[in-house]
């Protein structure tokens, strides 16, 4: 198990990496070469997790997994880094390479894979809703004539934060299958990812870019607490 400065530092870094290169090729914000070089650092950083930490094997495999599963590797970056990834890991696993103690418990493994796939699947749902209830607004400009039922507001949410592998994370570190430290470096692992998506949104190439996205936002920002009266 590494030291604990190693593993939060380890998991905000991945965090942010993640998402740069998933920006960069999502909306382009990004400079794709760089972020494929993001990508490599992110794969070989994530390698020495999997390999010298064994509670990290565990959740950042379920991650792998997940996205793999779920379709999510779907850029050039990921492709690279997934590749880099795969390959040193088995050449670490063939060689011996890293803490032998290491090992993949099963159940909890289980447990955070279906709750990444669950959280995938129900984010892919939350962006689609999200995008046709802002192409609603704009075009009646009125938020309270779409389906805007609680339960579905409120899993609209949920899952847009993904919040389902969070929650089985903390359920799986109550009940002592994982040390407290995990679930807060994965906090940091979700709170950079946010921060990179967040800036993403914001720095003025973006803007330049996709100058309908800008204005629709403006607008959106705009109309939003006059829609809320």
């Amino acid at each position: 198990m590494l030291e604990f400065p190693y593993i939060l530092i380890g998991y905000a870094l991945l965090g942010a990496g993640i998402k740069y290169a998933d920006q960069a090729y999502d909306i382009g914000v990004f400079n794709k070469r760089k972020a494929n070089i993001v990508a490599v650092l992110t794969a070989i950083l994530m390698v020495l997790l999997i390999v010298f930490d064994s509670p990290s094997t565990i959740i950042l495999l379920s991650i792998l997994f997940t996205v793999a599963i779920t379709k999510k590797i779907d850029n050039i970056a990921f492709y690279i880094g997934t590749g880099i990834l795969l390959l040193i890991l088995l050449t670490a696993m063939f060689l011996g390479i890293g803490d032998q103690n290491v090992s993949l418990m099963w159940l909890p493994f289980s447990v955070l894979l279906f709750s990444g796939i669950i959280d995938e699947i129900g984010n892919d749902w939350s962006d689609v809703r999200c995008k046709k209830k802002r192409m609603y607004n704009l075009k009646n400009n009125l938020r309270n004539n779409f389906d805007n039922s609680p339960i579905k507001e409120f899993l609209e949410v949920f899952f847009a934060h993904r919040w389902t592998l969070k929650l089985t994370l903390f359920l799986l570190t109550v009940t002592t299958f994982f040390p407290y430290l995990y679930l807060i470096a994965f906090i940091l692992f979700d709170l950079t990812y946010a921060l990179v998506e967040w800036y993403s949104f914001n720095i003025k190439t973006y803007h330049l870019s996709n100058p309908l996205m800008a204005v629709k936002n403006h607008f959106n920002t705009s109309i939003s607490p006059i829609l809320d009266d």
